[in-house]
């Protein structure tokens, strides 16, 4: 597995905004590929289920890449601050998830390592 991220390309956190407003009320969920130190794509899984207070991800969909480095939901409500199932998932598998909150912008965004710590992502562009 590669080293933790420590950058985000401005147009994919652009795209999981879009992604996440799109979705509202339900949940958006996704998982996380990076390219050296930066998150660089977004990687849907099929079968996922987005619900009003949850997302669900079918992990055992996922490929065997090692650029995976986490995933990405959004909350529909303006609190990125995880709970404990988001935390649970976190410790599944991955070194870096992001919580994109409403209204789903750059300042409703935060990133936490596996252990549930924030984490500050360099915003490239």
């Amino acid at each position: 597995m590669a080293t933790a991220p420590t950058a985000i390309r401005g147009e994919l956190l652009d795209l999981i905004c879009e992604c996440s407003r799109d979705q509202h009320p339900y949940e958006f969920a996704a998982v996380l590929r990076q390219d050296g130190d930066t998150i660089t794509e977004l990687l849907p899984l099929p079968g996922g289920i987005a619900g009003d207070q949850h997302a669900i991800l079918p992990l055992h969909m996922l490929p065997v890449d090692w650029s995976i480095c986490g995933v990405v939901h959004s909350h529909p409500i303006p609190d990125n601050r995880w709970s404990d199932a988001d935390l649970h998932l976190f410790q599944k598998f991955g070194t870096t998830h992001i919580i994109c909150a409403y209204p789903y912008d750059r300042r409703s965004w935060a990133t936490y390592n596996f252990r549930g710590e924030p984490v500050a992502l360099e915003v490239l562009g």
